[in-house]
């Protein structure tokens, strides 16, 4: 036996080991021989699929059928007795044994990376199950439709949509627009998710960093408002927002990377800052403040709902339209000027906008310089915004830690562009 077949042969093995082990801690207090499989019985069942993967050298993809078929009777066989004594009808183990079985078969074939990777997926949807069903608990009816409508939207909606340019100077592309509300559905809906599922228990400023994926404009409207109620936690409730506005900037910075990758050196350094000087702050800040304030609700749309999704094609298609006008009929400055308006209401359109434009005729350093300026008109705007509604003191400790952020910003701009 070569030791290609016999490293096969361990990870089969190994792989009915890992998903073994889970399903034996689940079962560890079951009183022996009631048990439907052990960690025994899933490596058995691992190599068992390995050794048939290297027998169909010999005899065949019939062979690899044939095992399949024997170990799905004799677990039929064994889940009717277990079923019929215990009166437990899940199926969790039985579908498991066979799962153990093809990526057992998927490593004796060569295929060993997958294999190991799927068995630790297994392993950790069987382990999370008290987890995944308190998140489903969570998780309300219309929230639940929202996802099935955009996963629709997805998958049967969005290959539907003709790719080619049409409109007003052939500025809109609708299947690169759908896609794009998809790909920032599909972030803010990590955080909204998290921020459900955690809820304000976590703290003032990891609900910051949580409701930033969704809204910056949401946690400095909510932490403005404690502090115009409470005024002892001012420093942390301004590291807060600021904190919030930074995540906004590693948002931009990724959903732009994705559009466009081309973009990224030119902003990284500069939208890199807005990130992290509020960091640095909030940390320092953090470490000196002792926090009194537990809990800070912030109340956060859902972005996959398909009101909200649609809402954010019409406004990416407008703003798809005036980049091309802006550029048409006011050159590099009439881009500037749309990138000033746009950045004081939300950011991720213009910025996307002029990142897609940048596949058509705009040249990166205007796209770049455009999105900075979006970035750095949005950040003072939530300066303001919490100043206006906090108060005078949360506005200074926001403009003290945003201003700092927007002059490095500036000065690493200027030296890039020389």
């Amino acid at each position: 036996m070569s030791i290609t077949t016999t490293l096969r042969l361990v990870i089969a093995l190994a792989v009915g080991l890992i998903i073994g082990m889970e399903r034996g801690w689940q079962s560890r207090d079951t009183p022996q021989g009631s048990r439907t499989a052990g960690v025994r019985s899933f490596a058995f069942v691992g190599l068992f699929g390995g050794l048939s993967a290297l027998l169909t050298s010999r005899f065949g993809a019939n062979i690899l059928a044939v095992t399949f078929f024997g170990l799905v009777l004799i677990v039929a066989f064994s889940y009717r007795i277990s079923a019929k004594d215990s009166q437990d009808f899940g199926i969790t183990t039985e579908l498991s044994l066979l799962i153990t079985f093809i990526l057992g078969a998927l490593a004796g074939s060569g295929v060993e990376g997958e294999a190991v990777a799927s068995a630790v997926i297994v392993a950790a949807l069987l382990g999370y199950k008290q987890e995944i069903h308190s998140i489903l608990n969570q998780l309300e009816r219309r929230e639940l439709i929202a996802t099935l409508q955009l996963l629709i939207v997805a998958v049967v909606a969005l290959p539907l949509l003709p790719n080619r340019n049409i409109g007003p100077w052939e500025a809109l592309n609708p299947r690169t627009i759908g896609w794009i509300v998809l790909l920032i559905a599909g972030i803010s809906y990590i955080g909204y998710f998290a921020m459900r599922i955690v809820g304000s228990r976590v703290g003032l400023l990891a609900t910051a960093v949580i409701g930033g994926l969704v809204s910056s404009t949401a946690v400095t409207l909510a932490y403005a408002k404690i502090a115009r109620k409470n005024q002892s936690n001012l420093a942390l409730l301004g590291a807060g927002i600021s904190l919030a506005g930074g995540i906004m900037a590693v948002r931009l910075l990724i959903e732009i990377g994705i559009v466009n990758p081309s973009l990224v050196p030119l902003l990284i350094i500069p939208v890199g800052l807005l990130a992290i000087v509020p960091l640095i702050a909030a940390v320092i800040i953090a470490t000196k403040t002792t926090q009194n304030i537990s809990e800070a609700e912030v109340k956060l749309r859902n972005p996959v709902e398909l009101g909200a999704a649609l809402g954010f094609a019409g406004v990416l298609s407008v703003l798809s339209v005036l980049v091309r006008a802006a550029q048409n009929f006011f050159g590099d400055t009439g881009i500037y000027i749309l990138s000033a308006i746009s950045g004081i209401a939300d950011v991720d359109t213009v910025s996307l906008s002029l990142a897609q434009a940048t596949h058509e005729s705009l040249s990166l350093e205007i796209a770049a310089t455009g999105i900075l300026i979006a970035a750095m008109v949005n950040t003072l705007f939530k300066a303001l915004l919490a100043t206006f509604i906090g108060g005078w003191l949360l506005g200074r400790w926001c403009a003290t830690i945003l201003l700092s952020a927007l002059s490095l910003s500036l000065i690493a701009a200027f030296v890039i562009r020389g």
